[in-house]
């Protein structure tokens, strides 16, 4: 593990003693070195995982990709003096002792070796990338258990790769243009009900008030996981670029050519998932005309604010209609990284989902202003893929009072209240 500490001039870095700057440590080094911190541990210990599998399918990774990736890491580790691991064929880790900017400043230097391998090898898959998987950071003081979990996860992987049965598995495979037509046919010989009944599935977003939960939205979605098992099970749906949009653009007018309102919960706002393009489809113009004024009124459509941003011009057209209609936007998937790129309010938006991890606890704190900001607004800031009460928690302390996720589904069927200091 190495330590970067402050001077009174540059920040100056001293390599472990034991560091081989030419090639990476394995996966045993790392669990020995996170042990050694476990029994005395030291503030600002840093694990950073970098996973190739986050940002390009399995498939599309070439010996020379993970080559250069590896050649480029071990490379910046030599340039920082820090001791790089390999726990993975595709994933690497870090164990420094930093904080502040200079973590800042070595996460950002970790993603750029990343990014350019992806540009040079696979640009297709560049603008699709989600960079809070390809690249993940543990303080091991406030979260050693979950960074454990995910070294043992890399442990487990690594001895199942061993199993001949597991060896023998045909590897996952980018998504194609037959998935989709598949989808369509198993749409049109089933029919929209039994499509909807064996595909769509709902969540509830709840909110904390007066110290209990209450169910204040439905979400309908078509679950990609229910899609996955029986039609194509061997496709690794992650980084498909360009194609994976227009699957989900093909699941925008068959949910909303089978949507049936009059089975709604009364009373109960929900929402659906759209991409822009696909207010101006005639699905989306039909499914307009043949709903109810009131059940519009209760209804919001959910944009991923990437989708906004690539196609703003067009959204506003879209939201201008949807607004004509009674209905409301709202904006979906917000990295916590990126939160405060788009003014929520000026957008019109109602409310804004932002996505929920243990590892970007640290960054939304660091945006807390923007979630005054959208509460002074009067937009209702949502924390998403809600997971462990430690949300809870962060949320509350940032004026945060709406969640959605695992956590609020378990709420919801057992009938108690999740257990957090969140009053």
């Amino acid at each position: 593990m190495s330590d970067t500490t402050h001077t009174s001039g540059a920040p100056k870095v001293v390599p472990h003693p034991r560091a081989q700057l030419t090639k990476p440590h394995d996966l045993r080094s790392l669990v020995h070195d996170m042990s050694q911190w476990r029994h005395a541990p030291v503030d600002n210990v840093q694990l950073i995982i970098i996973s190739l599998g986050g940002a390009v399918p399995q498939a599309k990774h070439t010996p020379e990709m993970l080559q250069q990736i590896g050649n480029g890491l071990c490379n910046l580790a030599g340039q920082r003096g820090i001791r790089i691991y390999q726990v993975a064929p595709a994933d690497y880790a870090v164990l420094v002792r930093v904080s502040g900017q200079l973590l800042m400043d070595l996460i950002r230097d970790l993603k750029v070796e990343l990014l350019r391998v992806v540009e040079r090898h696979c640009p297709e898959n560049f603008g699709a990338i989600n960079q809070n998987r390809f690249v993940m950071v543990f303080n091991l003081t406030e979260h050693y258990r979950a960074a454990a979990e995910r070294v043992a996860k890399y442990a487990a992987d690594a001895q199942k790769s061993q199993d001949p049965e597991v060896q023998a598995q045909r590897a996952l495979r980018p998504l194609s243009p037959e998935d989709l037509d598949n989808v369509l046919h198993a749409f049109k010989k089933f029919g929209s009900d039994k499509f909807l009944k064996a595909f769509m599935r709902d969540q509830t977003v709840m909110r904390h008030s007066g110290g209990v939960f209450e169910p204040v939205m439905h979400e309908y979605f078509i679950s990609m996981d229910s899609l996955r098992k029986p039609l194509f099970i061997d496709v690794e749906m992650r980084a498909s670029g360009a194609l994976f949009n227009d699957f989900t653009r093909v699941l925008d007018q068959i949910m909303l050519r089978a949507f049936k309102h009059d089975t709604l919960p009364p009373n109960m706002p929900f929402s659906i998932n759209v991409n822009v393009v696909t207010v101006f489809t005639a699905a989306f113009a039909d499914f307009m005309d043949q709903t109810p004024k009131d059940v519009l009124s209760r209804m919001t459509f959910e944009f991923r604010q990437a989708d906004i941003v690539e196609h703003f011009d067009e959204f506003e057209i879209a939201r201008g209609m949807i607004n004509a209609m009674g209905a409301a936007i709202g904006v979906d998937k917000i990295f916590p990284q990126t939160l405060g790129l788009v003014d929520l309010d000026y957008i019109g938006a109602k409310y804004a989902k932002v996505l929920w991890r243990d590892s970007a606890e640290d960054v939304l704190r660091e945006r807390g202003k923007t979630f005054r900001y959208m509460l002074e607004c009067g937009l209702t800031p949502i924390l998403i893929r809600v997971d462990s009460a430690r949300a809870l928690e962060v949320g509350a302390q940032l004026g945060v009072d709406t969640y959605q996720g695992f956590l609020m589904d378990e709420t919801l069927r057992k009938g108690a209240p999740p257990k957090a200091n969140v009053a």
